[in-house]
């Protein structure tokens, strides 16, 4: 996959992707009849089947993975040495703060330190959906 841009690489993987999850909708939509494309890739951070979100093609991605207490940040690495390598190609942090902390944490390792500052939204988004579904498995 280095050796192949990501603008050429995402035609090739958009509609033949294994992950690809496409369901038709009956009746009117604001898609049509084909309905919504989502994916199930890893380091996907939204879910949503497009070359901003794909972690497939890009060669920085995001991804929150739930733990069970807090979460995992995971951002590739684009060291040249570690691509071959996929158990190191990804850098995991585990966050396990309060709300505001974590948020914030998010916020300074995907825009402030200019990794992926248009993912910062959706990985924020993705947190509070994690933290209010840990919230009420407690309760």
């Amino acid at each position: 996959m280095a050796n192949v841009s990501a603008e050429l690489l995402w035609p090739m993987v958009r509609d033949t992707s294994c992950f690809a999850v496409k369901r038709k909708v009956p009746g009117r939509s604001g898609m049509g009849k084909a309905g919504p494309r989502f994916t199930t890739e890893p380091n996907n951070v939204s879910g949503v089947n497009s070359f901003k979100y794909s972690g497939l093609v890009n060669a920085k991605t995001v991804s929150l993975e739930e733990a069970e207490k807090g979460v995992t940040l995971v951002k590739k690495v684009r060291k040249a040495d570690r691509l071959n390598k996929p158990n190191k190609m990804y850098n995991k942090v585990s966050l396990t703060k309060d709300f505001r902390r974590v948020a914030s944490a998010i916020k300074k390792e995907t825009g402030d330190n200019f990794y992926r500052p248009d993912l910062t939204k959706a990985a924020l988004a993705k947190w509070s959906l994690i933290h209010k579904a840990q919230k009420r498995g407690k309760a």
